[in-house]
């Protein structure tokens, strides 16, 4: 066929009566849309030339197009080696072609095979619908195949071409999971992020307990403008409901977002400092190194396709900005979805403004036309739910618009007021807004909803008896929610009796001023924090002390039972327990060390609030509390609370760090006193730790040693796990391999024993290294890859696991397969800001350059690496030695002297970012 047919004269073969199994090519344009409204023009001509190419390919190859759909072209085949062959001539010619134009034109392709029936023209069934999942996960670029085709392969693919396991997923809407490679042939590109499928949640959104009403069209308007906007903010006054609004949009919009739908809330934040170090927790990104949480967000959301939505800027409108507008600029698929009371002030934000659910003002409507109105049906969903079987009428009309007009058609005034409704008929629930709202008109100046939603506050803690306005004002200490348990030893006290708390929360609850929030641990409770709002100037007007000093001194009791579990309870557990109460936590904190707080408090709260830091990841908290504190150190400060915060000021990560080991020295003199031996055992295993590397194994291994023999004394802990792990790098450091595996196995024992998932990872971690040490690199290959595809390890370990296991394979001369593992090592180091597993990946893919033949490159990521390890911030273990020696050998031999130390030098003055462009540049 003739390649130079018009796109839209281009064949599509209509499918004939089949049933039964074939193959699917699926081609697909990504970023089509940007680029179109970006280079119309060039874009037509882009595509026209990406028409063609896709088509001569595939016809090349006894293919039939049967569909095309915007960019994208559905073809078939009875051959899946024709299939890929097909796919393979194609992704060369689009990457050859020049797209400058429209800034490149990156095609993602999948090929599939499965049970189809063709009728009306058209192919239907699950091997169609298998391959369309298959393409959404691809990256722009990128060739998939999936596990149906590759075992109908049988081996037989095209010259030079081979298949990257990249391990099984799962698909949205599809039962069971498949296999999937990534086609590997010279003239494509190979570097990728990891695929969007359902290996993560793909959705963080709050789960409404009630439908949303009256907002449909409100919530197209929203989707339509984030489909031109990536930065939208939703503003309106306080009640309007731009919360449930965000997250209803959120909801609808799960297809479009594959790499995931966050949902930020700033609203329990009073530190402006916690906005960026809030998104990476929820995100799952720690904050590590010299980077700040704003940037290693960045780092992580540059590459994903996802939505962010952050709720309630208004109070920390700064912070909010400078996070919304690093992410929107320099994460081209990313998009933000915030709501406050004002707009950001981004540059490319877009505004919508969020209204009052609007209610009819004539006087001759009928009530089957008022329920056309969203204000009206918002009243009548929530009267059904807390008064049977209202049912809104011509008799009841009246009161009912009145109600909603007094209200301003506000949804949460609405929601406020309908609770009456169990004590007073509408007419009355009218009339007594009436009176109340009378006597809240006075002040011009204050905006209408404003004062129509403060009067309806203030009328609905008027109407509420002593003990329960007393409860509300007590319950907005609170800045993270609460249980029955902690309002009963903070709130309780004359006149509210402990007994009494527990039924007073839930006739808060009743009259929608109490949340309640359920999870999988125990039932919690939380103010809405316009409620939490009017309480605090309730609470502040009654001048009643001490109920802060309660709160801290509760969390100080209840983080030190966490601090006295953590060592034989379940992460999980551990987890679901202790992390609910990390903003009062901080809320404590911030009291303590404040002006008209108590220094010995906050000393004890955080010497009990290291673990929390570490299991969340929150290191920059962790360093700025424990700083803070060991700065308020005085001689009477009990013993206990100053060694457990010298030992926050420890990390077993922190190898050669002298002040590490200083502050584990000052740990461990004190517990020696207190004659503590599970927190000596763990501060003579960090004090070991600091200095555990291959040059110093001698200095280290008496204190691990000491805290072995300590620690086995208490029995089975996460310390001890730990400590076992570290005493076996000592052994296989000096090469005695029996020793270093039996230790391994022990700390993989005892943390299994506890639960210590992290402990597990990092016994797969070690057990490893141990291998590859040994020798043995099959063995290495099989661990590392036991631990990438486990459920234990986290980001930072599986990073970790992706370096040695390009380390093994590279030994093992899998050089593609070591090329790829780079590769999406290096992405996720850079995702997560991991300078140390960053610079091992560029030393690896320095490695791979020069088995290649690039030395010119080898050498620049070698002088970059060099630099990196010169500074001390991290040593070169025997995995990462083994492939430096063979870099060296390799440049020494290949590369005249002065050349190399001339690359060296350029090298060492890279930046990270400049580094990495280098580095994966295939």
């Amino acid at each position: 066929m003739p390649t130079d047919v018009p796109p839209d004269q281009v064949p599509v073969a209509q499918a004939t009566s089949f049933s039964g199994v074939l193959v699917f090519l699926l081609t697909d344009v990504e970023g089509s849309t940007y680029r179109w409204e970006q280079f119309p023009a060039a874009m037509r001509e882009a595509l026209e030339r990406h028409d063609r190419l896709v088509n001569e390919s595939v016809i090349t190859h006894q293919g039939q197009i049967f569909k095309t759909v915007g960019d994208s072209f559905h073809a078939v085949f009875t051959d899946p080696f024709a299939a890929v062959s097909a796919a393979i001539q194609a992704q060369r010619a689009l990457t050859a072609a020049d797209f400058s134009a429209t800034e490149g034109l990156r095609v993602r392709m999948a090929v599939h095979a499965g049970p189809v029936e063709a009728r009306g023209g058209d192919y239907f069934g699950p091997g169609l619908n298998r391959a369309a999942r298959l393409l959404l996960v691809a990256n722009g670029g990128q060739v998939l195949i999936s596990g149906t085709v590759a075992d109908l392969l049988q081996g037989r693919l095209p010259t030079e071409a081979s298949l990257f396991d990249l391990g099984r997923h799962r698909f949205r809407d599809l039962a069971g999971d498949e296999q999937v490679y990534q086609l590997v042939a010279p003239g494509i590109a190979s570097a990728f992020p990891p695929l969007r499928s359902l290996g993560a949640k793909v959705q963080h959104l709050p789960h409404p307990l009630t439908p949303l009403v009256g907002r449909e069209t409100e919530a197209f308007e929203i989707i339509q403008r984030l489909e031109q906007y990536r930065l939208l903010t939703l503003i309106g006054a306080g009640g309007a409901g731009k919360t449930r609004l965000a997250i209803d949009v959120g909801y609808q919009l799960l297809e479009n977002y594959p790499d995931g739908i966050w949902f930020i809330e700033l609203e329990l934040l009073d530190d402006p400092r916690l906005v960026a170090e809030q998104i990476c927790g929820v995100i799952g990104v720690p904050v590590q190194g010299d980077r700040t949480a704003v940037e290693c967000a960045v780092r992580f959301l540059r590459e994903k396709r996802a939505l962010l939505l952050i709720d309630n800027c208004e109070h920390l409108i700064t912070a909010a900005a400078t996070v919304a507008e690093a992410i929107s600029s320099e994460c081209a698929s990313m998009s933000v979805l915030a709501t406050s009371r004002e707009p950001l002030g981004v540059p490319g934000e877009s505004i919508f403004r969020v209204p009052s659910l609007a209610f009819p003002t004539a006087d001759d409507i009928m009530a089957n036309e008022a329920l056309q109105f969203p204000a009206v049906r918002l009243f009548v969903d929530r009267a059904n739910a807390v008064a049977q079987a209202f049912a809104l009428t011509n008799d009841n009309l009246r009161a009912v618009l009145d109600i909603c007009s007094q209200v301003d058609g506000l949804p949460l005034a609405i929601e406020l007021a309908v609770p009456r409704l169990r004590m007073m008929g509408p007419e009355a629930l009218a009339a007594r807004l009436r009176d109340r709202f009378r006597l809240g008109r006075g002040s011009r100046t204050v905006p209408l909803r404003q004062r129509t939603l403060s009067t309806l506050f203030e009328w609905s803690y008027h109407l509420l008896d002593e003990r329960e306005q007393t409860l509300l004002r007590r319950l907005s200490v609170f800045t993270g929610g609460w249980t029955v348990e902690s309002a009963i030893a903070v709130i309780s006290g004359d006149p509210i009796d402990e007994e009494e708390v527990p039924e007073l929360i839930d006739s808060l609850a009743d009259k929608s001023l109490v949340v309640a929030v359920l999870s999988a641990h125990e039932t919690r409770y939380r103010l809405l924090e316009m409620t939490r709002q009017y309480a605090q100037e309730k609470f502040q007007a009654a001048g009643e002390k001490g109920r802060r000093r309660r709160l801290a001194e509760y969390m100080s009791k209840f983080y030190g039972e966490a601090n006295r579990s953590w060592p034989t309870r379940s992460t999980e557990e551990w987890t679901a327990r202790y992390r609910p109460e990390i903003d009062n936590l901080r809320a404590s904190l911030e009291w303590a060390f404040g002006p008209q707080g108590d220094v010995s408090t906050g000393l004890e709260l955080t010497s009990y609030s290291l673990r929390l830091w570490d299991e969340l990841a929150l290191l920059p908290e962790r360093e700025r509390w424990f700083r803070t504190a060991t700065q308020a150190l005085v001689e009477t400060t009990p013993k206990e609370v100053a060694a457990r915060l010298w030992l926050g000021c420890t990390s077993v990560s922190s190898h050669g760090d002298r002040s590490s080991y200083e502050a584990a020295s000052n740990a461990v003199s004190l517990f020696r006193a207190l004659n503590d031996r599970l927190g000596l055992g763990e501060a003579l295993m960090k004090a070991g730790a600091s200095l555990l590397t291959p040059r110093q194994v001698g200095a280290a291994v008496p204190d691990l040693d000491d805290a072995l023999a300590t620690l086995s004394l208490v029995g089975p802990t996460k310390q001890l796990a730990s400590c076992l792990r570290s005493r076996a790098v000592a052994y296989y450091f000096v090469g005695d391999f029996e020793k270093a595996r039996a230790m391994i196995t022990h700390s993989s024992l005892v943390a299994r024993t506890v639960g210590d998932t992290q402990g597990i990872a990092n016994a797969l971690i070690a057990m490893g290294e141990l291998e590859f040490a040994a020798g043995d690199i099959d063995a290495a290959v099989a661990t590392a890859r036991k631990l990438i595809e486990s459920d234990h390890a986290n980001r930072r370990q599986l990073t970790l696991g992706l370096g040695n296991l390009t380390a093994y394979l590279l030994a093992g001369n899998h050089l593609t397969e070591a090329k790829l593992t780079a590769f999406n090592g290096l992405r996720k180091a850079q995702a997560i800001g991991f300078p140390a597993a960053i610079a091992r990946m560029i030393e690896h893919l320095a490695l791979i350059g020069a088995i290649e033949g690039d030395h010119e490159r080898a050498a620049l990521l070698a002088g970059y690496t060099e630099s990196f390890y010169a500074r001390d911030t991290a040593s070169r273990e025997v995995t990462e030695q083994v492939g430096y020696d063979r870099l060296c050998e390799m440049l020494f031999r290949d590369v005249p002297a002065p050349l190399l130390a001339e690359l060296r030098a350029e090298g060492a003055a890279l930046t990270e970012a400049e580094v990495i462009q280098l580095a994966l540049r295939s």
